[in-house]
């Protein structure tokens, strides 16, 4: 689960992100933004199909389709349907880029203390999330990292939040 060496260990010991923790985090961003720009393909399509079906429906029978141009409010509502999904669509892109600039940017701090561990379930989804307790600081894990700690023994763990993201990027076990 944790992959960094013994160079990204003494750059993080130093305050810095190592060169290839720096190129990690850059191509965790730009992954996040190519899979956002999927969705948002995948959203458009749905978005015209959505709106194929509904002018179908209304396009089937002559009442209904006199319906439709009796009121020309009723045909502004597809139009401004459109500017609102694709308002929202353009956000989440700029959000993905600003979450991937900060990545890009991530400041490393670390955490020091005694290891706990703990963990939290979801009764209506049966997800497990678990924790690990360094000091103050919580981390999250989506699987059981128990057996690759002590629980009580004392660790530094050095981090970059940024935006959503929140990374362990090394640790070291300190002596009493």
């Amino acid at each position: 689960m944790f992959e960094f060496t013994e160079d990204d260990l003494k750059a993080n010991k130093r305050g810095q992100l190592s060169q290839s923790q720096k190129e990690w985090l850059k191509m965790v961003g730009k992954g996040g933004v190519r899979l956002q720009s999927f969705n948002v393909w995948i959203a458009i399509g749905f978005m015209f199909l959505g709106l194929c079906l509904i002018l179908a429906l209304f396009l089937q029978n002559e009442d209904i389709r006199a319906a439709l141009f009796a009121n020309p409010s009723n045909l502004w509502i597809f139009p401004v349907l459109i500017v609102v999904v694709a308002g929202i669509l353009v956000l989440s892109l700029l959000l993905a880029r600003w979450n991937a600039n900060k990545l890009g940017n991530a400041v490393l701090s670390s955490a020091l203390g005694n290891i706990r561990f703990d963990r939290d379930s979801s009764g209506e989804s049966s997800i497990t999330t678990y924790y690990v307790i360094v000091g103050k600081k919580k981390f999250k894990f989506g699987d059981d990292i128990s057996g690759a700690f002590k629980e009580g023994e004392k660790y530094r763990f050095y981090y970059c939040k940024a935006g959503f993201y929140e990374f362990v990027m090394s640790y070291e076990r300190m002596e009493k």
